[in-house]
Order: structure tokens, then sequence, then C-alpha cells
């Protein structure tokens, strides 16, 4: 049996008393949470800095970890994304499994336990099912014909069912609104809603998709010209393109990523208690140096977390990084608050608020040290 103090405890959504203490049994497992003046016990182990419960990243893409430092910064999203498929197959199947697996690592010894993460293969499944890190896989779909929504969603379906067989957990999930039309964003929503599963999609990341979707010149055409696909059939509705989307996901919980061009208008739009706002401050940067305007979000603390996207977009998979980034730039939300964000938020996200994100008597939802000096962040060590 372990009894833990520390400087702060953080349990997932508040600071605790300071004569807190945390009671844990051999193997990590919460036992309690009890006063120090209720007990006379000696051999209490009095911890330099924050407990919080393990991190949960709400946004990832380990397929393209083996991508990390080829693609190069601040180029926009199209060519970013060109880049991408230029050089994605580029090395063999048994190092692209070397990367996911060292990136996996890496994530658990920063504190991660649990991440939302894209697949659009079954290229990491063999990691997921061996790591100690707990996934949850959206199979993303990409088609902005509408023409082929039930062949692309037939194909997306059935990479879902590889994966429900191989024991991992996941859902489908639309790409982004430049890249899959409305009808197989409608189509992903009503599987979602009759299986009971959340969903993601990747929103306003640059502003040549708001350019896109209101008409106007826009480097998206000559993406879709480097991929050889004829768009002529996609008519720009001329509005926002959260607003030409988001009632197709009609009201499930989805998890909206990046948000770096929404605007008031748009958060407006959304559901307050369906919509979460994960935002992945490093991969803006790298891609767009760009950041999104925090101060919109203010009012939405209960429904925002933090992604780290991939190593093709960031330094590392590291959420101390990515709150320290939103840290600097703004200063709308305090520790306590960005701590909610890394972890108790994240689990609720992805449905898995009974299992991590906070301390849970009779789990095992990890334990980090972490420290704070002038409103940034450090990672110590994990607990368990």
């Amino acid at each position: 049996m372990r009894f833990l103090k520390a400087h702060k405890l953080f349990d997932g959504e508040q600071f605790l008393p300071e004569n807190t203490l945390l009671v844990l049994e051999n193997n990590g497992i919460l036992k309690d949470i009890i006063l120090d003046i209720e007990t006379d016990i000696l051999n209490i182990e009095t911890l330099d800095g924050i407990i919080t419960p393990g991190f949960v990243n709400a946004h990832c893409h380990l397929e393209l970890s083996h991508l990390k430092s080829l693609i190069i910064k601040e180029t926009g999203l199209s060519e970013f994304a060109k880049q991408i498929i230029i050089n994605r197959n580029n090395i063999c199947k048994e190092e692209i499994f070397e990367h996911q697996q060292l990136a996996d690592k890496n994530m658990f010894k920063a504190g991660i336990v649990a991440v939302g993460d894209i697949c659009n293969t079954t290229e990491s499944f063999d990691t997921k099912q061996n790591s100690s890190i707990f996934y949850y896989s959206f199979i993303e779909l990409l088609g902005l014909n509408p023409a082929n929504a039930n062949t692309n969603f037939d194909k997306g379906l059935e990479l879902l069912k590889l994966l429900i067989n191989t024991g991992l957990n996941g859902s489908l999930a639309p790409h982004a609104p430049y890249s899959t039309s409305l009808e197989l964003i409608s189509k992903i929503a009503e599987y979602n809603f009759s299986e009971n599963n959340i969903c993601s999609i990747h929103n306003q990341e640059s502003y040549e998709e708001t350019k896109f979707f209101m008409g106007e010149k826009n480097r998206f055409k000559e993406l879709y010209s480097f991929l050889n696909m004829d768009i002529s059939f996609f008519k720009a509705p001329k509005i926002s393109s959260l607003q030409h989307f988001y009632p197709s996901l009609k009201n499930q919980k989805t998890i909206l990523i990046h948000n770096t061009f929404t605007k008031k208008e748009d958060i407006d739009f959304t559901n307050i208690k369906t919509a979460f706002w994960c935002f992945c401050p490093n991969a803006n940067l790298y891609i767009e140096n760009k950041l999104p305007l925090f101060e919109l979000f203010s009012h939405l603390k209960n429904n925002i977390c933090f992604g780290t996207d991939s190593l093709a977009s960031n330094e590392e998979l590291n959420l101390i990084t990515e709150a320290n980034v939103i840290l600097k730039n703004t200063t709308i939300f305090n520790v306590e608050t960005i701590l909610k964000f890394m972890t108790f938020n994240g689990a609720k996200a992805l449905n898995i608020s009974d299992k991590f994100g906070s301390f849970i008597i009779g789990k095992n939802s990890g334990l980090n040290l972490i420290s704070e000096n002038n409103n940034q962040l450090s990672f110590i060590k994990k607990i368990a």
C-alpha cells in the first residue's frame, strides 16, 4: 500500500485540499482518497509537485509516426497534405511499425494513458493491441463526390469491423468537410448514432478551407488537381464549412479538431452539450503558423480537450508541450483549467470518463507528477 501526498493534488476537475492523501494498491489501483488528519500513517510519500490523473490525447495519427521531420513547416494545409501523400509510403511496413511502437512508448512515458487516434488502414492495429495505452480509433473516411458515398462508407465499415474483431474500440469519422460529402457525413452520423458511437472531424484548420466554401480562389483546387480529382460537381455553399456540415452530424457527440479559423458565429451554431473542441496548437503552428482565437472558447471550458496531431506535424506527442503553448499565448485559461482539458475533458470527449481522466476509486487511471513554474508546466515522472 502507498500513501501519496504532494504540493498539490489535481483530481481531473479541480485542486483538492492540501492535506489530501491518495491511497494506492501496489498495482497502482486507487483504493481511497483521505485527509491526512484522519490517519496516523507514518510512511506517507510526500512529492514535490502536482499529482494529476493520466493525460488523455484526444487526437493523434499514430499511422504517420514515420513522417517525423520529413514535412516542411509552415507551408499551409494543402501543401502539407500533398507532402503527406508523397512521403507516406516511401518506407517499408516494418519501419513504419517500428516508428509507431516508438511513438506509442514515448506517449506512455510522457504520462498519456488514452488516445483518440485516426486510422486510414490496419497498420496501427498491432501496436495498439500490445500497448499500455487505451486507444479509441476513428476509422477515417474520405470522399467529396456524393456519387461515391455508399462505396466509401462500405469500405470504412469493413475496416471498422476488422478493428472491432481485434478487440479494439472505435467508430467511423469523416476526415474533413472539404474532403467528405454531406451524403457520406450523413451516413457516418446515422451509423454512429445507431451504435451510440462518438465522431470526430477536422474543422476549419486552414483559411483556404473557408475560401473553398465561400467560392473564393483557394489552394485546395491545386490539391485536387495534384490528386487528379475532378471536383466540378462541387458548388460552394457560400457559408462557413462548419455551418455547411454540422447539421448532418445530427447533434451526436463530435470532437471538432483544430478550429484554427473558427469564428464566434460558428461556435454559436453548434450544440454546446455535444460539440467538443480539440486544440492541437503545435500542429497549427507547424502547418499554418497560426493559433485559434482561444478567447472565443472561454465559455466552453467543460468541452475543450487537447490533441497532439501526428509526428508529421509535431516534434513530439506530448500534451505538456501543447498546454504550454496555450498558457503562453492566452491568459483566459489558468493552470487548473488547462489540466482539466488534459485529463477529464479528454476522457469525457472519448466516452471513457469511467476509466480515465480523474481519480477513480478501484481504477488505475494513471498518475503523473508535474511541476508549474512561471505559468509553464514540466513533466517530472509517471507515478502509476
